[in-house]
């Protein structure tokens, strides 16, 4: 169960929970949450997973991936949001799988331009 901190921490993102407020849910201690949470216990017994199922209204496969389901990845704020934005424009998209089929000297004169642009305009394209 080597990714059950990962998963945990997915739901919690997902559902914007804290340990405190798994612990309160699921009847558990805080520190045994924390504990999972950061990794340190990889191996709970099996009443405390159901406990955690039930927080995060997912089934026992879906904490400890038993199937070859692949882990859920894990986004920052930043990447979250661009992924966002391309999965709302086709055009954007359409720039990112042309993108992803470039040489590594392809994208960066494709970036090169992109900042000249951003440069030019004077509009706040990148941060």
């Amino acid at each position: 169960m080597e990714n059950l901190s990962l998963k945990m921490n997915y739901f919690k993102k997902k559902l914007k929970l804290t340990n405190d407020k798994i612990a309160e849910l699921s009847g558990l201690p805080v520190q045994t949450v924390e504990r999972i949470s950061s990794g340190r216990t990889q191996n709970p017994n099996l009443k405390t997973l159901r406990q955690l199922t039930k927080v995060f209204n997912c089934t026992l496969d879906d904490l400890i991936n038993l199937t070859d389901a692949k882990t859920p990845v894990l986004l920052d704020e930043s990447t979250a949001s661009l992924v966002e934005k391309m999965s709302k424009s086709e055009t954007i998209k359409r720039l990112f799988e042309i993108v992803s089929n470039m040489n590594e000297t392809d994208i960066q004169a494709v970036v090169g331009l992109a900042e000249r642009l951003y440069i030019t305009s004077g509009e706040n394209y990148v941060k």
